[in-house]
């Protein structure tokens, strides 16, 4: 279950890493119908992209969330998974539920 020190935890992350472009990818989480599932079930949107797992999220990402992968800036520096991860959690992905 997504806590409300997950999804404070994750906005702190996005708006850390991306600034701007963090606060953009808040808002149009906020947008969205919520998941509201395990990591199990979001992995049926995503694309194997050969041991790339932030390429594999995001392609769960683009297929749920299009809004939000929109918004999701092109230079993600080296913090993309947490970022990505970050993300999900505020689409209502549960990313600490067992798989």
């Amino acid at each position: 279950m997504i806590s409300y020190e997950d999804i404070k935890e994750a906005q702190d992350t996005l708006i850390k890493c991306w600034g701007d472009d963090g606060k953009k990818v808040i808002e149009e989480c906020a947008k969205v119908k919520p998941f509201n599932g395990s990591m199990k079930s979001f992995f049926e949107y995503c694309a194997c992209c050969g041991g790339n797992w932030v390429g594999m999220l995001l392609s769960g990402v683009k297929a749920l969330f299009p809004s939000v992968y929109d918004v999701i800036p092109n230079d993600m520096s080296i913090t993309a998974f947490c970022c990505v991860c970050a993300t999900m959690v505020l689409c209502g992905v549960d990313i600490q539920d067992e798989c």
